[in-house]
C-alpha cells in the first residue's frame, strides 16, 4: 500500500507549511511500518491512498476532486465559536472517512453521522533535531494566530519587561531556530473550551523545550500529557511564566517531563492499529 499525504490550499494560495509538523512525522511513521509514502501539494495520487489536510478551506471544491477511499485528517477544533462548525465542512466530512487527533472532536463528529477514527498525534525520533546548545536569548516564544484573549496575555508579559517574541508567520527552519533560542514556549487557547494544541506542541515536546500552557477545567488533555506542560489558569498565566523564567532547574525538569510524556506515545504504534504493518520480505 502507498500513502499520499496531500496538503490542500485555498484557491490561488501557495502550499501551506502549517501542516508540516503532522505530515512529516506521519511520513516517517509510515516508513517505519514498511510503507511507501509521499507529501503532495494540491494534487491527489490516483494510485495511492490519499490522506487530505486542509480541505476545510474549500470543502465543496476540494471534495469534488477527491477519489473514493480518501481520508480527511481533521486538525481543527469543533467548539463554541469555531468557524469550522459549519454545514459545508460537516457535509464534506460525512462523504469520507475522517481521522481526528482529538477525542472531543471524535465524539462531536460521531453525533453528526461522520465516520471517524481517533488518531492521536505521537512521536517519531526524526522530530528531535534541534541543537540543545543554542543560547536561549528569547524569554517567551508564542506562535499562532493572535486573537483578543491571546493578545491580552502577551501584552501583559511585555509590560512586565519579559522578552516575548511573536513572529507573524514562522515555519520550517525559521520556526525551528526560534524554538531553539526560547527559554519557554507559551500556549494559549484560541477557542474555549479547547483541546490541548498537540499539533503545535508535539514538536516542542520532542525537542525538550519547556511549555507553559493555559489550563481550564474543560481543557481536553490526554492523561499521559498531564505533566507535559506547566499548566496555569488563564488568569495566572503571566504569574506562571514569571515563576518559570526565574527557575532554570524547574524549566529543565519541565522540558524533560514534556519529552518523556510525548515520546511515550510512538506515532508508529497508533498508525499500525489503523493500517497494519507491511510484512518483511
Amino acid at each position: 500500500m502507498h500513502f499520499s499525504l496531500v496538503v490542500m490550499s485555498a484557491p490561488g494560495a501557495s502550499a501551506d507549511p502549517v501542516f508540516e509538523d503532522v505530515t512529516v512525522p506521519l511520513r516517517h511513521a509510515f516508513s517505519r511500518l514498511g510503507f511507501m509514502s509521499e507529501i503532495r501539494d494540491n494534487s491527489v495520487n490516483p494510485a495511492s491512498r490519499n490522506i487530505i489536510f486542509g480541505s476545510c478551506r474549500a470543502p465543496r471544491r476540494i471534495g469534488r476532486s477527491l477519489p473514493p477511499g480518501s481520508v480527511i485528517f481533521n486538525l481543527e477544533q469543533f467548539t463554541a465559536g469555531s468557524v469550522w462548525v459549519n454545514d459545508d465542512y460537516l457535509a464534506h466530512l460525512r462523504d469520507f472517512t475522517v481521522w481526528d487527533y482529538s477525542g472531543r472532536n471524535v465524539r462531536f463528529l460521531e453525533e453528526r453521522g461522520v465516520r471517524v477514527r481517533h488518531v492521536p498525534l505521537g512521536y517519531v525520533p526524526e522530530m528531535t533535531r534541534l541543537d540543545p546548545a543554542v543560547p536561549r536569548d528569547i524569554d517567551v516564544l508564542f506562535y499562532g494566530l493572535v486573537n483578543e484573549r491571546r493578545d491580552k496575555v502577551l501584552k501583559a508579559l511585555l509590560r512586565k519587561g519579559i522578552r516575548v517574541l511573536v513572529p507573524e508567520r514562522a515555519f520550517g527552519r525559521e520556526r525551528d531556530a526560534l524554538i531553539a533560542r526560547a527559554k519557554l514556549v507559551l500556549n494559549i487557547h484560541h477557542y474555549v473550551p479547547a483541546s490541548l494544541e498537540l499539533a503545535r506542541l508535539g514538536y516542542v515536546f520532542a525537542n525538550s523545550r519547556a511549555v507553559v500552557s493555559e489550563w481550564r477545567k474543560d481543557t481536553e488533555c490526554p492523561d499521559y500529557l498531564r505533566e507535559a506542560c506547566a499548566f496555569f489558569s488563564y488568569e495566572k498565566l503571566v504569574e506562571g511564566v514569571e515563576a518559570m523564567l526565574a527557575d532554570g532547574a524547574r524549566r529543565q525538569k519541565q522540558a524533560e517531563s514534556g519529552f518523556a510524556a510525548f515520546a511515550s506515545r510512538p506515532l508508529e504504534e497508533t498508525l499500525e492499529k489503523l493500517v497494519g504493518r507491511r510484512p518483511a520480505r
